[in-house]
């Protein structure tokens, strides 16, 4: 019976349709954090439940799943080749790639597609990146480089180098994909012979497991020279967040991203199939963070005007969850050893706000629970806003120029504020901060009716 494989803590789980994933081991997959907040959201009485699969039994339980109803699958390692014989049909860029990760309901049994190829090409273009008429170089010659190779030519890529230290693989690969698409625009190679690639501008997509583990170095070639060719990179590793190899891009100032956002994505796809619903970037972002915070830890943003309570609302809301407090204009005076207004007056506003995003990006990074007081001008840069919302659920608290005007005239501490007349500055500044705080914010909160202690009761209750 299928019910003997679920997983333990998913036994009693209760729900009018159910969707799951067939895998083995298959434990801690994140899978359910996507499809139970999309059903939620879409208001779809349904449970996503992971079942772990004996190898042998994997025919009987796609067959029992179809017969009992379920709405839809996704088949994890190591499963997607298997899992194709246990099939009624087969969409062709899954037989092209020889996996399969999504079932979908069809007459007579379950079809077959594979959601990580689109899902990649998604998360890319959700990131401001683009393969089309890119050169890429690929690292990697296993299942998941057929998935990004295949992608790469069907989203418009003009020449993919496959580089593997065993070039047979890495020219069977390529063979394959030039022959599926009719071209000759794969190109292996062995990482013994790298330099053989022409010095260019390249994406590079990294689909090897170096990186997964604390001592691992950089994917396939140890040469810093080769990565200065990238102009974007991608390294299919989520956890850890950040791999060697995106350490060095993000060194050497190259945009790139690791790979929850192709989980996220290939989730979404599934789910659309399944339901027919169509996700919105603003629930795909929900989704996103519910990701984030399940692996990275939960980050709660309090963001505003100077003067607005961030500090004593974050402590309070620090105190309450256990939860790290960072304030990140005394981090970045503690760090530094100086005052905000001497940083100002040593370094100029634009450093400090460079600072401001320096520390940002490095708070993505760190796997714990944070409640985060933001300074008053650090939404306002466009590459924060992003990072806010990479960080976790962005609070607002919001009040008006008379309040804040009665909290910080005579406050030295505030080099903005240090004029003739500060509480015309403040209006002037609110009604340019307040529409991008709004942008920015996943909840607005008026801090003027309530206490702080209240405040951050509301936030909690919220989050």
């Amino acid at each position: 019976m299928l019910v003997d494989y679920l997983v333990e803590d998913n036994k009693n789980v209760t729900a009018k349709e159910y969707m799951g994933i067939f895998g083995n081991p298959i434990k801690h997959t994140l899978s359910p954090v996507i499809h139970d907040t999309l059903s939620e959201a879409f208001g779809i009485d349904a449970k996503y439940v992971p079942y772990q699969i004996p190898v042998e039994k994997l025919d009987a339980a796609v067959k029992e799943a179809y017969t009992n109803g379920m709405l839809g699958l996704n088949i994890t390692v190591p499963f997607k080749q298997q899992v194709m014989e246990s099939l009624v049909d087969i969409d062709p860029a899954a037989r092209a790639i020889g996996a399969v990760n999504t079932l979908v309901r069809g007459a007579g049994g379950f079809v077959g597609y594979n959601t990580d190829m689109p899902g990649l090409a998604r998360a890319i273009a959700s990131e401001g990146l683009k393969l089309q008429n890119s050169k890429v170089i690929l690292l990697g010659a296993g299942g998941a480089a057929r998935a990004v190779a295949y992608m790469c030519l069907k989203y418009g890529a003009n020449k993919v180098y496959i580089i593997n230290r065993t070039f047979e693989n890495a020219k069977k690969l390529a063979d394959d994909m030039n022959a599926c698409f009719m071209c000759e625009k794969m190109i292996p190679v062995s990482a013994a012979d790298y330099k053989m690639i022409p010095k260019d501008s390249y994406f590079m997509l990294q689909c090897t497991s170096i990186g997964l583990h604390e001592n691992d170095g950089l994917p396939l070639i140890d040469d810093v020279s080769f990565y200065e060719m990238a102009s974007a990179g991608v390294d299919l590793i989520y956890n850890p967040a950040k791999t060697p190899f995106l350490c060095l891009l993000k060194k050497l100032g190259i945009p790139c991203m690791n790979g929850l956002k192709m989980l996220l994505y290939q989730g979404i796809m599934a789910y659309e199939l399944w339901t027919g619903k169509e996700v919105s970037d603003t629930l795909s972002e929900k989704v996103y963070r519910n990701l984030c915070k399940k692996i990275y830890g939960d980050k709660i943003v309090l963001i505003g005007y100077m003067g607005v309570g961030k500090t004593t609302i974050g402590k309070h809301i620090s105190e309450e969850y256990g939860y790290k407090f960072i304030d990140t204009d005394a981090l970045i005076e503690q760090n530094f050893n100086m005052k905000i207004p001497d940083i100002f007056e040593k370094y100029g506003e634009m450093r400090f706000r460079e600072m401001e995003t320096e520390l940002l990006r490095t708070l993505t990074t760190k796997n714990e629970n944070y409640v985060i007081s933001t300074g008053g001008g650090l939404p306002l840069r466009e590459e924060n806003q992003k990072l806010l919302k990479k960080l976790g659920k962005v609070y607002y608290l919001q009040a008006d120029a008379d309040t804040i005007y009665s909290r910080v005239k005579g406050d030295k501490s505030r080099p903005l504020l240090d004029c003739e007349d500060p509480y015309n500055k403040i209006c002037s500044m609110l009604a340019i901060r307040d529409p991008k705080y709004r942008s920015v914010a996943d909840e607005c909160i008026d801090v003027t009716q309530n206490t702080p202690a209240e405040i951050a009761s509301k936030i909690i209750q919220n989050n």
